[in-house]
């Protein structure tokens, strides 16, 4: 398991990460949605939050310093020019809360990643009554089942 998700946060792909294990993508998602409210679920979403940090990066420089725009002239390059996106930044700046995904997973890859990773590897399948994430897998497994069907991982689809 710790494998996949260590996988899954350098590649961001739900099927490589399953391949680099021997796993299916479909058996990847079978498990999640078998281990909801567990350490391996939020790993999942932990490990995706790191490309997502990644993107709102891009998102950002792009925003602010725009991008290099070639032009040619018969095949040549004649010059370039920077253009920017203002749409862009104006949704940034007025949707934060939707760059990036579940509060809880950003909570604990501010905490580290690895220390999650070793709970995972050498934990039981399930939260311990005496750990204190149990509160928060309770929270991400309510926000994941009954919010699903009308809220997407990135905020509201309306």
């Amino acid at each position: 398991m710790t494998t996949f998700l260590r996988e899954l946060a350098a590649s961001q792909s739900v099927s490589q990460a399953a391949s680099a294990v021997g796993l299916s993508r479909q058996s990847a998602y079978k498990l999640r949605d078998r281990l909801v409210g567990t350490p391996f679920a939020l790993g999942w979403e932990v490990a995706l939050e790191a490309g997502i940090t990644q993107l709102a990066h891009a998102m950002l420089d792009r925003a602010i310093n725009g991008v290099e725009v070639p032009h040619y002239y018969k095949g040549e390059l004649v010059g370039t020019s920077r253009q920017y996106d203002e749409r862009l930044a104006i949704w940034i700046a007025a949707n934060p809360w939707k760059v990036g995904r579940h509060q809880l997973a950003r909570e604990y890859s501010a905490k580290g990643f690895d220390e999650l990773l070793q709970r995972i590897e050498t934990g039981p399948l399930d939260w311990t009554d005496d750990e204190a994430g149990r509160e928060g897998a309770e929270a991400l497994r309510r926000a994941r089942t009954y919010q699903g069907a009308l809220e997407g991982w990135y905020g509201s689809n309306a």
